[in-house]
């Protein structure tokens, strides 16, 4: 090939990769940046709201077997895709008992690896405004919470990596713990 031709063919593959890269970016849009998609979900006998950017995927009628753990909030191991992954009450994680009947649903997040939080109840889909979404001033705490009015109800706003910070901090604990 002469340089012209070339040329013209390396300005092809030059458009041809931006052309794929276009469909491999997500679409990024004015809506996307001034609001932000959660979950609505009822975990124990609290509603509450988690961003689906903390999360990895969602579960229904997830099959989860009972295995003693180091943890009282651990509810068993569940399998996916043929990984074992272990599945925590996202009630107990928060301070509430824990009932006794499967979990209807479970939140995939990332650990290091998958972890599956199961809930009672999904109730729905929700983009806010970011400005219904805010911090509330709690004395003497370093993390702050926050919550999100979904309609005319401020309901908790899930910190999902928090929550995974202090569970992989406590399951850390108590392998230290057993070493010993």
């Amino acid at each position: 090939m002469s340089g012209p031709e070339r040329e013209g063919s390396g300005r092809a593959a030059e458009l041809r990769r931006a052309f794929d890269r276009a469909f491999a970016e997500p679409t990024r849009t004015q809506a996307d940046e001034t609001t932000e998609a959660v979950l609505a979900l009822r975990a124990g006998a609290d509603a509450c709201v988690v961003r689906l950017s903390e999360m990895r995927g969602l579960l229904a009628r997830p099959t989860v077997v009972a295995v003693p753990g180091p943890l009282p909030e651990l509810l068993g191991l569940a399998g996916l895709r043929g990984a074992l992954i272990p599945v925590y009450s996202l009630a107990a994680l928060q301070g509430q008992a824990v009932g006794g009947e499967a979990p209807a649903w479970m939140l995939l997040v990332d650990a290091g690896g998958l972890v599956g939080l199961a809930f009672e109840e999904l109730l729905g889909y929700v983009r806010l405004e970011r400005r219904e979404i805010a911090t509330l001033p709690r004395a003497g705490e370093a993390g702050r919470p926050q919550a999100a009015r979904v309609g005319d109800v401020l309901r908790p706003l899930i910190d999902v990596p928090s929550l995974v910070t202090s569970l992989k901090r406590r399951v850390a604990a108590v392998g230290a713990h057993r070493q010993e």
